[in-house]
């Protein structure tokens, strides 16, 4: 319960946020600046160590030891769970890649920053694509960005109105 009441306010406060951030200068910052790149890099390792590298040491080391990942199909995991890969989804013939211009970034002071974006992961010989949303709350402590908080949501083919509404992909 406690995990639950902790996403819920989580969630109202990216809705706060994203709210207030609606004029078109805080959207511009929001996409770009030296936290933006440092957690475009950061989203970079991640996904590599995850799904081209299945490297576990390089995956576990850009988690907090208290990681929590709420994910709408499988559920929640909290802390080691969250550092482990559980399988290579290379092996699978499973790509991701992150929505051209759809990651946004918001700095929080004294702590680190929120991340948000939507990403595509395509199967190697099967037509069409998974679209998701994610959201990333990233600790920056000692010179080093670590991903604490990890909300993965919306799951759902991809349409060709997200195709039509810019839904491409970057490499």
């Amino acid at each position: 319960m406690r995990h639950l009441n902790l996403v819920v306010r989580f969630l109202a406060a990216i809705s706060i946020l994203s709210f207030s951030m609606s004029d078109a200068s805080a959207q511009d910052s929001a996409r770009s600046g030296h936290v933006y790149d440092e957690l475009a890099r950061m989203d970079r390792q991640l996904f590599d160590a995850a799904f081209v590298d299945c490297d576990q040491a390089k995956f576990s080391s850009i988690f907090t030891d208290d990681a929590e990942f709420y994910h709408d199909r499988t559920g929640a995991d909290y802390g080691e769970s969250v550092r482990q890969l559980r399988s290579c989804p290379r092996d699978n013939g499973v790509k991701r890649s992150l929505v051209r211009g759809s990651l946004e970034v918001y700095p929080i002071r004294d702590f680190g920053a929120i991340q948000m974006g939507r990403h595509t992961f395509t199967r190697e010989g099967e037509q069409g694509a998974e679209i998701a949303r994610f959201i990333h709350l990233w600790s920056y402590s000692d010179g080093r960005w670590r991903l604490s908080r990890v909300m993965s949501f919306d799951h759902r083919p991809m349409t060709e109105q997200d195709k039509r509404a810019g839904s491409d992909v970057q490499q």
